[in-house]
């Protein structure tokens, strides 16, 4: 045999057990002692598992009575002063006490011992008290410092008598006593009068007052005949609304809208299809709200009348005017021209012989203004013989369409500038003649007042007449022999001058006699 061969293993060393393996066996078996024991002495077994105190317990220490402590360093003393000492601890001797003496007293007993602890090494609870047997001592109130007492005034002196003021002797009261009856309540008056069929004031009648509006219903007819004498209230308006207003007045008795005191009244106003006819009319003291008259879609016919002292203007939409041989002068306006027509188409205006001006205007606003808004229709227009005075300028036409009529024997003088037309569109007319087939001839176009350039300030140019499209004004008097002033074609005249699309010459070398002076 050789030493590469393997030795058979003795039976005796197959039955040897190593130390490893027994080390192993004795940790298992501790392990399942420390569990038994564990189990054993849980607390919260039953009482017949406990350990029963067959030995020798050794006493807790008695425990120091409250009052032989030393007192807490308060000023107040503590409440538990006259406890009494913490009990000794069960003997040997006693019985072993069962689970309810162990988690507290029994309901019966009235002992304050501690319970048997639970367990080796347990500390005992606090002690209970009863509430009911201790009595607090309420804690005595602080002491306040008295507080000082302020020694007498070392000031002898005796004060000076202070005037005495008298008091207001108590008046009567007068109590009211509330009438038994009630006061009457004033019935409001009704907005309006209104006439209705056909109604006529004539002069024994006169003056007739008017302390509220009056309405000329649809279809009626209100005729005055002539010297009546109508007095309205401040504020007061007539309203033609849709129906007649005829006032005929003489010469030597015209008929009057006068006011009832210093305050004016409102105005006479013209709804749409209604008729106003003044002859021999004065109006005075009217216009509180800027129009002393004013009508609209409807047809107004005034002659040798009179419009003074009013607080508006005559103010027209759409409505047919015929003015003959009357006066508008002397008004006070807040706003707009003296006289302004407007018309959104075709109609006509007829000025012949009448006297506009000296009317205090705002700066820069015309004294006559004519606007036509259509560019379809045609508006007809006959001025002629009127004296337009004051205002810049003195006429003014407005147009989007076309104009056609007379201007003639009309004298525009006075203020900035004679005569102006302006549009907002541009018109033409084939082989450059001008589009506007107006006559404008043998008016007097004189004395405006000066801008301020110096060949004008020198010759005392003003501005005679101007217009946004060609414009035919031949046969015109510019206020000089040697015709209007202009820069280009006439140096030396020494009239009034006149814009680029103005054809002026010839001119007149002579105020024309047609022309009211």
């Amino acid at each position: 045999m050789s030493d590469d061969d393997q030795q058979p293993i003795a039976p005796a060393q197959r039955s040897r057990i190593s130390r490893d393996t027994l080390l192993l066996l004795g940790a298992l078996s501790f392990l399942i002692v420390a569990v038994a024991l564990t189990f054993l002495f849980t607390p919260g077994s039953t009482p017949e598992l406990l350990p029963t105190a067959t030995t020798a317990v050794e006493a807790y220490p008695a425990a120091t009575p409250v009052s032989e402590l030393p007192a807490y360093p308060v000023p107040y003393p503590t409440p538990f002063a006259q406890s009494e000492p913490y009990p000794t601890p069960f003997a040997q001797s006693e019985p072993t006490p069962t689970l309810s003496d162990q988690i507290g007293l029994r309901p019966d007993s009235t002992s304050s011992a501690y319970p048997v602890p639970i367990g080796e090494g347990t500390p005992p609870p606090l002690p209970t008290f009863s509430p009911e047997s201790v009595t607090p001592i309420p804690p005595e109130p602080p002491t306040l410092p008295p507080l000082p007492t302020p020694e007498p005034p070392t000031d002898t002196a005796v004060p000076e008598p202070q005037p005495t003021i008298p008091l207001p002797e108590p008046t009567a009261t007068v109590e009211l006593t509330p009438s038994p009856t009630p006061l009457p309540t004033r019935t409001p008056p009704p907005p309006a009068d209104t006439l209705r069929g056909s109604v006529r004031w004539s002069s024994t009648q006169s003056p007739i007052t008017l302390v509220r509006d009056l309405q000329i219903a649809p279809g009626a007819e209100l005729l005055i005949e002539p010297g009546v004498e109508v007095r309205l209230d401040p504020g007061v308006s007539i309203y033609v609304d849709g129906g007649r207003l005829i006032a005929a007045g003489l010469a030597d008795r015209p008929v009057r809208f006068i006011g009832t005191s210093g305050m004016r009244w409102s105005g006479i106003f013209g709804r749409p299809n209604s008729f106003v006819f003044f002859e021999h009319v004065e109006v005075r003291g009217g216009g509180i709200g800027g129009s002393v008259m004013a009508l609209e879609q409807s047809e107004l016919v005034i002659r040798t009348s009179r419009f003074n002292d009013n607080g508006g203007a005559i103010v027209l939409t759409d409505t047919r005017l015929d003015l003959r041989d009357s006066e508008v002068a002397g008004n006070d306006l807040p706003f707009g021209a003296s006289l302004e027509a407007d018309y959104s188409r075709g109609n006509s205006v007829t000025l012949i012989g009448n006297r506009i001006g000296g009317n205090r205007l705002t700066p820069g606003t015309p004294q006559v203004r004519i606007t036509h808004q259509s560019g379809v229709d045609t508006l007809n227009l006959t001025l002629e013989r009127n004296l337009f005075r004051d205002g810049t300028p003195n006429l003014q036409l407005v147009t989007n369409g076309t104009l056609q009529g007379t201007l003639r024997c009309n004298s525009m003088i006075g203020d900035a500038q004679g005569f102006s037309l302006r549009t907002r569109t541009a018109q033409t007319a084939p082989n450059g003649l001008p589009p506007m087939a107006l006559r404008i001839e043998e008016n007097q176009i004189d004395d405006h007042t000066p801008p301020i350039i110096p060949i004008y300030l020198e010759f005392g140019l003003g501005r005679g007449a101007t217009s946004d499209v060609m414009l035919d004004m031949r046969n015109n008097w510019w206020g000089a022999a040697s015709g209007p002033y202009d820069p280009d074609t006439n140096p030396l005249g020494r009239g009034d001058s006149v814009g680029v699309n103005i054809q002026y010459a010839p001119w007149l070398t002579a105020s024309p006699a047609c022309a009211p002076r």
